[in-house]
């Protein structure tokens, strides 16, 4: 005889399996497992919007669902936030060279005020800018290998 089972806490369902596949004798629920539950009333919903209260299987209301949803988001974002700490990471990693590049985009702008604010003629201001290094395009083998150098920093 083949039935359905809940999980209390987990809320994972298994289709039809036996009793003795779940470790009991007798087909009824237990501690653990629901045994064939009701769940015509979360028919179509995630597990995480099912209130489990003794044996039966309730839908949370739509304030208690958006609150679950705004716990669930909030978790995802902290999780791809966490990306940056982790070294070998390639999401840390092209971050990283991008905050390279965005710096020295930086400096050069920086310098180029710098020679605005020293020189004291229109010839000076050429003079000085002049000086400033141009900063270099960059080819895919260089991102390339930048990224790799960043890895495990």
């Amino acid at each position: 005889m083949l039935n359905n089972w809940l999980n209390r806490i987990t809320k994972q369902l298994i289709l039809n399996t036996s009793p003795a596949d779940m470790g009991v004798s007798e087909p009824v629920s237990n501690a653990e497992w629901i045994y064939d539950p009701d769940l015509l009333a979360v028919e179509g919903w995630p597990s995480h919007y099912w209130i489990i209260t003794g044996d039966d299987v309730t839908l949370m209301d739509a304030a208690a669902r958006a609150t679950v949803d705004a716990v669930m988001l909030e978790a995802a974002r902290d999780e791809i936030a966490a990306q940056l700490d982790s070294a070998e990471d390639i999401v840390r990693a092209f971050m990283l060279l991008v905050l390279d590049e965005f710096n020295a985009h930086a400096l050069k702008t920086n310098s180029i005020l710098d020679a605005i604010d020293t020189a004291t003629t229109l010839a000076q201001v050429k003079s000085l800018i002049a000086a400033i290094p141009d900063y270099p395009q960059r080819t895919v083998q260089q991102i390339r290998d930048a990224i790799r150098d960043k890895l495990g920093s």
